[in-house]
């Protein structure tokens, strides 16, 4: 049995040059272009228990490094509401987090989810593993101007890893309930990232 290597895909972020995702079965791993020994790695260490691409959402089942040291994470367990797909990050006594925006969106916090004045912007899975980005503009609140927050490179790789690890966007309860037009359409959609 011939076993095919890791999945290239090159993403242009935009604001710190061209971010390389390697996929494969059971693992992620981001890294620049230009410096692949400053990377962020997340691996299945446990059997394949979800859809999503790493194959599962149980954090005990995951592990995470960015340049070697500890990336702990809480996993939602990715069921029925939207606040069960958020993913929160934490290394060297920094947060960032994953909340669901829409079917196919996942907002990316400097934070945890609930700190949305935080916000890097919008990640969004598409087929073939590319991350497709949307980072947040300046807006008025107040008669203030808020700046969003720009990532490190860590900050960068992480959030890539964790979109490429457990893919972005999930359905609002409204939607399930009502059944809403092409729910059947979107889900299909899910399952082939």
């Amino acid at each position: 049995m011939t076993t095919a290597g890791p999945e290239r895909t090159a993403v242009d972020t935009l604001i710190s040059g061209t971010v390389i995702i390697e996929r494969s079965e059971n693992s992620v791993r981001t890294f620049p272009e230009s410096d692949d020994s400053n990377s962020v790695v997340i691996e299945r260490i446990g059997p394949r228990t979800h859809k999503c691409p790493l194959g599962t959402r149980d954090a005990a089942a995951v592990s995470a490094r960015v340049n070697g040291r500890e990336l702990t994470l809480t996993i939602g367990s990715g069921r029925l509401f939207k606040r069960n797909y958020r993913i929160v990050a934490e290394f060297d006594g920094r947060f960032v987090s994953l909340r669901p925006k829409d079917i196919e969106a996942t907002t990316y916090l400097n934070g945890k989810p609930h700190e949305i004045e935080k916000e890097f912007g919008e990640f969004t899975l598409r087929a073939g593993g590319t991350v497709e980005v949307f980072w947040a503009l300046p807006r008025k609140v107040l008669h203030k101007t808020v700046e969003p927050p720009v990532p490190t490179v860590e900050e960068l790789l992480v959030g890539y890893a964790l979109a490429a690890a457990f893919g972005t966007g999930a359905l609002s309860l409204t939607t399930i309930v009502m059944g809403g037009r092409g729910l059947d359409d979107a889900l299909m959609s899910r399952d082939r990232r």
